[in-house]
């Protein structure tokens, strides 16, 4: 029974060392992220959410925030960001425990939520909104 536990232990140990050292010391890189821009004056609407990817530099100390077709939508560096507010919300996953398997009733789906105030290069204040599905770990 030991062995098994050190075994145990040392894939999760292999693990975590293979996954930190795919990760830049310089930036951090999350997928599968939506941008919602802000309204302007006298729109109705919304306008769509942009799909692409947040990247937290550390070394030049901005996030940035490319589309899909890696052209950059926001830029904003670390000293001008007011506030930053998270959010997550959970469900139950209805859906697939009445498609798949009822054992889909005990895990939740979970929606994460970002929302940065800061100042733009004109000075005025802006904010932006990222939302993503799967866990996002932040470090600023």
């Amino acid at each position: 029974m030991r062995s098994i536990t050190w075994i145990a232990l040392c894939a999760v140990v292999c693990l975590t060392v293979v996954k930190v050292s795919n990760v830049s010391a310089a930036e951090v890189k999350f997928d599968k992220v939506e941008y919602f821009p802000p309204k302007a004056e006298g729109q109705k609407k919304s306008s769509e959410p942009g799909k692409g990817h947040v990247i937290f530099d550390r070394e030049q100390r901005v996030i940035e925030f490319p589309d899909s077709k890696s052209q950059m939508i926001v830029t904003i560096p670390y000293d001008k960001i007011k506030s930053l507010l998270y959010e997550k919300t959970s469900r139950p996953r209805y859906t697939e425990a009445i498609l798949i398997s009822p054992f889909f009733l005990f895990s939740k789906t979970k929606k994460h939520f970002l929302t940065i105030q800061y100042t733009d290069p004109a000075g005025a204040g802006a904010f932006c909104m990222f939302t993503w599905i799967r866990a996002m770990p932040v470090t600023l």
